[in-house]
């Protein structure tokens, strides 16, 4: 028993342990705190006591329960802020993947990222022509682990798109910008490890990184801008070992980043040395991208280019720029999980980007996200949000007075047919969930339907 009594002593967090149930007492204690942010008994944003004073409530020795905050941290469920304690991130009772509900369901979709029907009939129709070749039977194989010239010059072409310059022995293919992050997180950091992003960040990030025991650290914003006195405050503070951005179009606040910011990074991992990943997934939604961050920073800079997004999401693909130094080692990493993408997919790129097809397809990506865009901003009268003419997101803020959080929103929209993403989604670590949701302007094919779900929501925003 403690020797100090805690009956009428305040404390935010009392946990009941089963000490009986097998496993190691740290791991036991993370258990029990995730179950008690599950259900309800620890809230987003809670400070937890110190871990002294928990130590001393539960009579078990500090080590202990160092060790399971450290797990809770590589889990994503708490984060530390030097000089003010560890709490309760603000995600942690947030599901982290974003899933597609039934067709059946008669649900309008606008919470993913989804092509239109004539753009995947283009893909359909050249697929046909690639069934008909008499030697198709070798694409059902499994495609060879060294590409081969065709593949490698469609991967220096595609991200001649992105502004980026790169060679045939820098690039790699992964199955789609999900796979490419984990294989890069996996190849490049141990768990344990910290990398920082911005505040609010694509989801899938997060859960590579939780799996792996990698903390996601939030940047602190300055203006509403990352800096050098962002970038050094988290390395200085804690201890990080990479990056992870979205220049173009962060998801999900839809914000561009400028040229000035995207020097400024390559400056600093330039000078310090550390790894970024560059997540350019709807960067070629703009008729005439920025240069990449990467373009600034050739030692350093690891780029993902998704081909899913611009193309189609059943094209699981996205091509990789590995600098010379990580190359291996993400190579390794990737024949190791998935060997290499399947052979049709690899083909069926090939031949969009060598033969001139993918040009076209491009073309009608961005003339709908601007169409979408446009009534967007016809209907929604009631709605403040953040993007831009080519953005295919819209990071919708929440009317002040309303006294409703995010996933009351997305909650209560679902109710009146309507798919979208709350804000505890994206946001990372203990930051400030904004009082927004993510809405997706090309998810809903019925344009007809999407004016309906358009009229909902600003409705329900007034």
């Amino acid at each position: 028993m403690p020797v100090n009594s805690f009956d009428n002593y305040p404390m935010s967090w009392k946990p009941a342990i089963d000490r009986n149930c097998g496993t190691p007492l740290y791991i036991a204690l993370a258990d029990t705190l995730k179950k008690d942010i599950l259900e309800g008994r620890l809230a987003p944003g809670t400070k937890l006591p110190p871990q002294r004073e928990l130590a001393d409530f539960l009579d078990i020795h500090l080590s202990t329960i160092t060790r399971a905050f450290k797990l809770c941290e590589q889990r994503g469920l708490v984060c530390s802020v030097v000089g003010r304690g560890t709490f309760i991130s603000s995600d942690a009772a947030v599901q982290g993947m974003l899933t597609i509900h039934n067709a059946s369901a008669k649900i309008i979709e606008m919470g993913a990222i989804l092509p239109k029907p004539d753009v995947n009939e283009i893909i359909t129709d050249y697929l046909k022509e690639i069934v008909e070749e008499p030697d198709f039977y070798k694409l059902m194989q499994y495609a060879t682990v060294k590409y081969d010239k065709l593949q490698t010059k469609a991967a220096v072409r595609w991200f001649e798109y992105f502004g980026l310059k790169t060679s045939a022995y820098n690039v790699l293919f992964s199955s789609g910008s999900q796979n490419g992050i984990y294989a890069i997180l996996s190849a490049l950091f141990e768990s344990g490890d910290k990398i920082a992003t911005t505040p609010v960040t694509y989801p899938g990030l997060k859960v590579a990184a939780n799996s792996l025991g990698i903390q996601v650290v939030p940047l602190p914003m300055f203006d509403n801008m990352i800096t050098v006195e962002s970038l050094e405050y988290v390395v200085k503070n804690h201890n990080i070992k990479g990056f992870y951005f979205i220049p173009d179009f962060n998801n999900p606040s839809g914000e561009m980043m400028n040229i000035k910011a995207r020097k400024a990074i390559a400056d600093y991992c330039n000078t310090r040395k550390l790894p970024f990943i560059e997540d350019s997934i709807y960067s070629l939604f703009l008729p005439n991208p920025l240069p990449p961050i990467s373009s600034y920073s050739p030692e350093y800079g690891i780029m993902i280019a998704s081909v899913s997004k611009i193309v189609s999401p059943g094209l699981r693909l996205a091509v990789l720029h590995i600098p010379n130094q990580y190359y291996t080692k993400v190579a390794t990493t990737l024949y190791s999980i998935i060997i290499t993408p399947p052979a049709l997919m690899m083909q069926l790129f090939t031949r969009l980007i060598n033969l001139g097809k993918f040009d076209k397809i491009r073309e009608l990506r961005i003339a709908d996200v601007i169409e979408r865009n446009k009534l967007f901003d016809s209907v929604c009268l009631n709605i403040k949000s953040s993007g831009y003419i080519y953005c295919p997101l819209r990071w919708a803020f929440i009317p002040d007075g309303k006294e409703i959080n995010p996933s009351m929103v997305e909650k209560e929209l679902l109710e009146k047919g309507i798919q979208l993403y709350s804000a505890e989604r994206f946001v990372v670590g203990n930051s400030e969930v904004p009082q927004a949701v993510r809405i997706s302007l090309i998810s809903e094919h019925n344009l007809d339907e999407y004016i309906n779900g358009l009229e909902i929501i600003n409705k329900y925003f007034e």
